[in-house]
């Protein structure tokens, strides 16, 4: 087999795994979120097992490939061809895991559960619970994946003349292989075949990456690594041709460890740098402190550190610009990956040619630093940018209206990030001997091990870095200045680059002029409120915090009054007529219901005006239930609206994921009301499934009342139908009311529930909160729109919605669903009038 088939074999297989290990990475995170949450400090436990497990693979693996060949001698058997046979290995052992999934983190929430039941350990222990069940699920399989990379490296790095293409070919392939393989997960394969038949899928794949690597390695014929036949020098050639034929024959010769320091000194004077004498010192000196390959290694980390920082930091800030729906954090990241892989293709190719990679390195992290600044430009303007470029009219619309917005602030500055992998790989593996930095030159037999060692350290660094960025640094700083202080890392990582590296004035004058440009660009950046509707501050702006979950705001204008709170850009808690009344039915209408209830939950307190009405009932005890904390601080802005819920005795608010919660109650409850956000919200789809709604009834108590509110705003009217029909499956006396605007509500009840026995409140209405909220018991009877029959009849052709394959895309379908919905409204409320 020809040289060239063999590596565009290995490069296809390994744009295979790449797309299969995204598969389950997605799959996996879905699955974690409903055993642990959705809340951003179990996001965390996930990552910080997911990264982990990656760098400990790369780190042990690249170990292994360094001893490999010595070991492989004595079998009589080729190194690439056993490396293979490794790799081969590793997939088989990631996709076996794969098809253990469903059952082994079905056993692993069963023991969450009993743990957090059994133990009810404080908050922090609570967490590190959850961080070390995820390491258990996820630090096996990724510890599988972190190896692949530093095995293959070393099988195609056997050529040290092109080892920084060849390595960087290899990570853009795998990269792009991801691309594929999110894109496909979040927008294809779960809606179709569901996060099971999705794992089985990437098992397929794996196995199928398996078989042609076991193929690959029998019929494998070795590289060798051949120096380029350099020409003895005429007698008549120029000077400096002589010395840069005998500099290149002494690196091949010597195996490239060390450059004679007159050499380096001549061809610097040469280039008019500064006298010959100096510059041998000032290296001296530079190599002394920090050594090419120390740097290498140092400045790799913390470049992962910024990297995930900014994508922390750049998720959160888009995330208030897209609709947060199930597929906008796929968007995301296959925007960050397509510039990962793009930028390390596009540096592979050029870098082994490049005389000072260390230089090289510098400038790339002096570009990423520059962009994160425009970026904080581009956000500050995204409004206008979006009204521009884009229009939600479509469900194709809104992905472009997500992939132009995360491209505008990504694309470059990830082609940068991406682009250094080659050069770091170059320079930790293959330095190049016309580098005036570079002092050791290390041999191939080490090539995987390195590659490990790097691949680690970065991705220890990313981990690193996203729990910074995400629990220091935006709520501490906010998203503006967290972005400002990267960007000030990544200028300092290139800094010290390329100070050790650039001896003329005018190089160095550069750099002060980016440097320069830079701080002044920040310096005159305008205010970081990002509102995601509109662009700078306007005085109806009363509240606004970055918080480590979420960025809420509130507006209140006088005339007409009305208050607003927007969490991540979109409206949660407005106080038009519509709206209240909505808060009003969720609060009063389960007490109304059950008069003796004992304790109530609250599953998405918002701002507290559902809890507030609820509260005017004598309920002894009334326990809410909220993932944003910023949230529960703006409710004291609303204490008018929410009756000062938040001083009353009895009321209780935890900050949680309201279904994680429910997964680890024991009590039982004779309400339970939930007020989420969206269906289509990718925090929220999970409330809407057949698995939560019969997690509620088990939570409910004989008598028990459940209340859901169903919003029908940007929403199919398949999925509306779906949802109810769920609804219903669970709970069969199922009522469905509707109080104007897109508020539609869900009611279940132990019997069925009739307009009469609404009817017949009025007496408890008259005179009561309830009753200034909801006017009297015909008003009340008219929202009511639905009986059991009726509902079963309007959901009839829906399916049922399992976790397994839920995912509601935005759809203008409003009219639609109004239009169906109007003959039942128009039949209630003759029927409230007529009584």
């Amino acid at each position: 087999m020809k040289q060239a088939q063999q590596t565009g074999l290995v490069l296809a297989i390994f744009f295979v795994s790449g797309a299969s290990g995204l598969i389950y990475e997605v799959a996996w995170f879905r699955l974690l979120s409903l055993s642990f949450g959705v809340s951003v400090y179990a996001a965390s436990a996930v990552l910080t097992a997911f990264m982990g497990g990656l760098a400990l693979g790369s780190w042990v693996f690249g170990n292994i490939t360094a001893r490999w060949q010595t070991n492989d001698s004595a079998e009589k058997r080729s190194s690439p061809a056993s490396l293979l046979h490794l790799f081969a290995l590793l997939v088989i052992g990631i996709a076996l895991f794969a098809f253990a999934t469903p059952p082994l983190f079905a056993g692993l929430t069963s023991l969450y559960v009993w743990i957090a039941r059994e133990a009810r350990p404080d908050p922090f222990v609570y967490n590190a619970v959850r961080t070390a069940l995820a390491t258990l699920a996820l630090v096996p399989p990724t510890f599988l994946m972190g190896g692949t990379l530093p095995v293959l490296a070393h099988v195609l790095a056997v050529r040290e003349q092109d080892r920084g293409q060849r390595i960087g070919l290899l990570y853009a392939i795998n990269t792009f292989g991801g691309v594929l393989g999110a894109l496909a997960a979040g927008l294809i394969l779960i809606p179709s075949l569901g996060v099971s038949g999705s794992l089985y899928l990437g098992g397929a794949l794996d196995l199928a990456v398996a078989g042609l690597a076991f193929w690959l390695a029998r019929h494998w014929q070795a590289e060798r690594d051949v120096p380029a036949p350099v020409a003895p020098p005429a007698p008549s050639q120029p000077a400096p041709q002589s010395r840069q034929a005998t500099r290149t024959t002494s690196a091949r010769a010597s195996g490239g460890r060390a450059i004679m320091a007159t050499n380096i000194s001549m061809r610097l004077a040469h280039n008019d740098a500064v006298p010959a004498l100096q510059i041998q010192s000032a290296v001296s000196r530079s190599a002394s402190i920090l050594k090419p390959t120390q740097l290498a290694l140092i400045g790799y980390a913390l470049s992962g550190f910024a990297a995930l920082g900014y994508q922390v930091v750049w998720t959160r800030t888009l995330a208030i610009f897209s609709l947060n729906a199930v597929y906008s954090f796929t968007i995301m990241l296959v925007t960050f990956l397509i510039g990962l892989a793009a930028g390390s293709a596009w540096m592979g190719r050029r870098i082994d040619r490049h005389p000072q990679p260390l230089a090289l390195f510098g400038w790339l992290q002096i570009g990423i630093g520059m962009c994160a600044v425009i970026a904080l430009y581009a956000f500050a303007r995204m409004p206008t940018l979006l009204d521009m470029f884009t229009a939600r009219t479509s469900f194709l619309a809104s992905l472009w209206a997500e992939f132009f917005a995360a491209a505008v602030i990504m694309i470059v500055p990830t082609l940068l990030m991406g682009a250094v992998f080659p050069v770091v790989a170059r320079l930790y593996t293959a330095p190049s001997p016309t580098d005036p930095s570079v002092a050791t030159l290390p041999d191939q037999k080490g090539v995987g091990s390195r590659i490990g060692r790097l691949y680690a350290l970065n991705t220890v660094g990313a981990t690193l870095g996203a729990f910074t960025a995400g629990f220091i640094f935006i709520p501490l700083l906010g998203l503006q200045r967290s972005s400002l202080l990267l960007a000030m890392l990544s200028m300092a990582i290139g800094t010290v680059a390329l100070l050790i590296v650039l001896t003329r004035w005018s190089d160095r004058a550069r750099l002060a002029g980016m440097l320069g440009a830079t701080a002044l660009a920040a310096a005159l950046l305008p205010p970081g409120v990002y509102l995601g509707f509109r662009e700078g501050v306007i005085p109806e702006l009363v509240y606004y915090r970055e918080g480590v979950d979420a960025t809420v705001a509130v507006f209140e204008v006088k005339y007409p009054p009305l208050k607003m709170s927007f969490v991540n850009g979109r409206s949660e808690v407005p106080t038009d007529r519509h709206s209240v009344r909505a808060f009003h039915l969720l609060g009063h209408l389960p007490a109304l219901i059950h008069p003796n209830a004992q304790n109530a939950l609250m599953i998405s307190f918002g701002n507290g005006i559902a809890s507030g009405a609820m509260a005017t009932h004598p309920i002894p005890r009334i326990h809410a239930v909220e993932l944003v904390a910023e949230q529960v601080e703006a409710a004291r802005l609303y204490e008018v609206e929410n009756r000062g819920v938040l001083d009353r005795s009895g009321f209780q608010i935890t900050i949680e994921d309201g279904r994680n919660y429910l997964l680890r109650s024991t009590e039982r409850y004779d309400i339970i009301t939930a007020d989420a956000t969206h269906p289509i919200n990718s925090s929220s789809w999970a409330l809407f499934t057949h698995e939560f709604y019969t997690m509620v009834r088990d939570h409910l108590s004989d008598d028990g009342v459940f209340i859901q509110w169903l919003p029908f705003h940007d929403l199919s009217e398949r999925d509306y139908r779906n949802i109810i029909h769920t609804f219903q499956s669970v709970f069969p006396h199922t009522t469905l009311w509707y109080t104007g605007a897109t508020h539609s509500f869900l009611v279940a009840t132990p019997y069925p529930l009739t307009r009469d026995q609404i009817l017949a409140l009025d007496a408890r209405l008259r005179g009561s909160a309830a009753g200034a909220d909801l006017g009297d018991s015909r008003l009340l009877a008219a929202d009511l729109i639905m009986h059991a029959e009726e509902v079963a009849a309007f959901a009839a052709h829906g399916r049922i919605v399992h976790d397994d394959r839920a995912f509601f895309i935005p759809a203008m379908d409003r009219d639609r669903i109004l239009a169906a919905l109007e003959p039942y409204a128009r039949a209630a409320a003759r029927e409230a009038g007529g009584s």
